[in-house]
Order: C-alpha cells, then structure tokens, then sequence
C-alpha cells in the first residue's frame, strides 16, 4: 500500500469535513467531502500531475486501494478508466475507522482537550484579563471548533504560554528587566524575546490597551528596560525623613518599596494621581496644597505602582480622599475603574466631567464609532456609575479631551 499518498488523501478530506458547519454543529454533513483531482473543477490535489507517470500510477492506486478499504468512493474522467481520475469523495461512515488509520485525533476531543486546559489555567491565576483571555479562547474553540489567531494549535507553545501567563499572574509586584524575567520564567534569558513575546503583546494589545507602546504594555506586566521611577511629592515619611521638604516630588524604585519604613503624616487630607506627566508638574507648582500628596500615575500602571497605590491606601489617614485625574476618553476612565476595582472604590474623578468637555469644547477630538461602541461597553460597569453622565455626553457628541489641554 502507499501509505504516503493515502494518508495525503485522506487527511485532506478530513481536513475539508472538520471545516464544515455540520461538523461544528456535530450533524452529519449534506454534501459530498470532495477532492477534485483532474477536470474541469479546480483541483484540491495539486500533486496528481498526470504528465508524471510515476507520480499518477502511484496516486491511482493509493485511491484504489482506499476505496477497497471503503474509506473513499472515487469516479474516473469520462473515457479515462483506470488512467486519470476525476474525483473522490470521503464514506461518512467510516470515518472513525479513518481516524485511526490517519492515527488522528478528531478535531472535536482536540479542541475538547485544550478547553479543559483552559478551564484549569483560568482556576490557577487571578489577574481578571488572563481570565478574560482564557475565556475568549474557550469559548471561540467551542462555537468555531477552530484556534483563534492568539492561541496556537501546537501543545508546546500553548504550555510555554500558560508558563508566562501564570508567572506574570504570580509574579508578586517586581519589576524586572526582560531577560531576568525570562530567565527566571524560562531558565533561559533570551527564550521571551525570541518566542512569546510578541504574543504577549498581541494579548496586552486586546485586553489591556491599544493605546499603549511596546514598552508600555510591558512595563504594565512588571517588564522593564529599566528600573521604573516612582514619582510622588508631598508629606511621606521615609525612613524618619519627611519628604515634603522636596518641593518638586521624590522618586523611589520598586525594589526600595519593601526595603524602607514609610508613612503619610496625619495631617494629609487628599491624596491625588495624575495620568500624564506635563498636568502632574504644573499640579506641583502651581495647585498642590501642604495637606496633598501627589502621585504621577502614568499609563495603565506596572505591578510596582499598583504595590505603591496599596501601601499608599493602607497608609492613608481615616478622613483622607483620593482623587484621581485623567484624560475624558477610554484610557482615563477605564484607569478610574481599574483603581476603584484593585485599590479603593471610593477614588474621587478630578476634573473627568462634562463641564470640563464644554469648557476646552475647542479642544475635544473626535472618535469612531467603534471607540464610542467601547466608551458604552464602559459606561456599563457598575462602578463608573457616578461618571455616567460624562461617558453618555461624550458618546452622543463623539469627543474627548486629553488633559494636557486643560493646561491652557
């Protein structure tokens, strides 16, 4: 027998009946599963070269020998027995014998197999856009019977995703540089950057933001090119000293956060953190109060600020408010609800209203429809409640404001 054309053949015919809609829908198929080898029909078997004689016979007798097996049913070109052939079609019932002869597993127990993979990684990690991710995988195998683009069909490279994914979820707050951090989740220190780091991305892409850089995103893992600098002005005492001498800020780097004895004086009243860098120093010169901290918090926040933000919270004195001040668009609200989800809920929005939106009018830009379609998927969450009215203003005028435009 010629194992290696039959297998050919009748991997392509399975390949054609997995991607049918009667096969996801797990209902025997209406029509024929095909391949046209010679005709007028373009052909599925490119390899059947009828002006090589070898090639040919030796294809002609592979199908010959499947349809002995009644595997296959197969016709000759009109005119053309036992010399060219026209078509074959697959038995739908021996296709379990096929599987077995083609040792294959049917797509179905495949994609069975890896959704309970991801049933058990959603149970090993709780960092809420894994989960998500997780889910979304789940669920597109089980409605297409097909992988998605972000999750690959190959079983090791899904393994060394699980790896990362639940090293980040673990991985306690510290920043890394990228090759410690692939060393220490891989044993190797270029094995991130030379195989799953652009996954990574493509993930952080999806559910985190699409706004952020390469750099950025990684940072928001607890990936760094360099040490990140944690920026805060006000009354934190650090190691006896109080910091609130320095009139434009301090910085301490996220290995310090557990090394140092630190605590906001009792005399604060307001802790405030804001997005972007140009409003967080014309804050501190210009509208910072002695009872204030201040705290520049950047994009979506790495590991290391989201420990500072904790350490921060417990430290704060019983009538203490926090404030947070971002851009009116996606990206500030959506951190608005990321701190009130894992830090406090009860963080004020500074200037994240539709006052400010009428105010720098000239100012606003506008958006597309599937920005305001995301603004509304926003406008949703329970604890963003109190912003509504902001979000429902933007979306029926289709416009924003980065806060650096309130500078002006």
């Amino acid at each position: 027998m010629n194992d290696k054309w039959e297998h050919l053949i009748l991997s392509r015919m399975i390949d054609k009946y997995e991607r049918t809609s009667a096969y996801v829908n797990g209902e025997m198929p209406k029509n024929r599963i095909i391949l046209n080898f010679y005709g007028k029909n373009k052909s599925d078997f490119p390899e059947y070269d009828i002006e090589d004689f070898n090639v040919k016979t030796a294809i002609n007798e592979a199908v010959c020998n499947l349809a002995d097996e009644i595997f296959i049913f197969y016709e000759w070109m009109k005119g053309q027995d036992n010399h060219i052939l026209s078509r074959a079609w697959l038995n739908f019932e021996k296709t379990d014998e096929v599987y077995k002869f083609l040792n294959r597993k049917p797509k179905k127990d495949v994609i069975s197999s890896v959704v309970k993979e991801l049933s058990d990684e959603i149970k090993r990690v709780n960092t809420d856009w894994i989960i998500q991710f997780y889910s979304d995988a789940s669920a597109f195998l089980k409605s297409h019977m097909k992988f998605g683009g972000l999750l690959s069909e190959n079983k090791y490279q899904r393994e060394e995703l699980y790896k990362l994914l639940a090293f980040i979820d673990g991985n306690n707050y510290s920043a890394l540089k990228e090759r410690v951090f692939s060393e220490k989740c891989f044993g190797d220190s270029k094995y991130f950057e030379n195989n799953v780091k652009s996954v990574l991305l493509s993930i952080l892409r999806r559910y985190v933001s699409s706004d952020l850089n390469d750099n950025e995103l990684l940072k928001f893992v607890g990936i760094n090119k360099y040490p990140e600098q944690l920026e805060m002005c006000g009354k934190i005492i650090v190691a006896s000293n109080d910091m609130s001498v320095l009139k434009n800020g301090f910085c301490i780097y996220p290995g310090d956060l557990d090394e140092v004895k630190w605590s906001v004086d009792r005399a604060v009243s307001k802790i405030i953190t804001i997005e972007n860098r140009a409003n967080y120093f014309s804050y501190l010169e210009g509208m910072k109060t002695p009872d204030e901290i201040v705290v520049f918090h950047g994009g979506q926040y790495s590991p290391a600020k989201k420990k500072l933000f904790e350490l921060l919270s417990k430290a704060m004195p019983e009538n203490c408010e926090w404030y947070h001040w971002g851009d009116i668009d996606f990206g500030g609200f959506s951190m608005l609800l990321r701190l009130r989800k894992e830090i406090r809920p009860s963080i004020i929005p500074y200037r994240m209203n539709s006052r400010e939106l009428e105010c720098y009018e000239n100012y606003t830009q506008a958006f597309s429809n599937e920005y305001g379609e995301k603004l509304l998927r926003l406008s949703e969450e329970a604890l963003l409640e109190d912003c509504r009215d902001c979000l429902d203003y933007m979306i029926r005028h289709k416009i924003k404001l980065e806060q650096e435009a309130m500078l002006t």
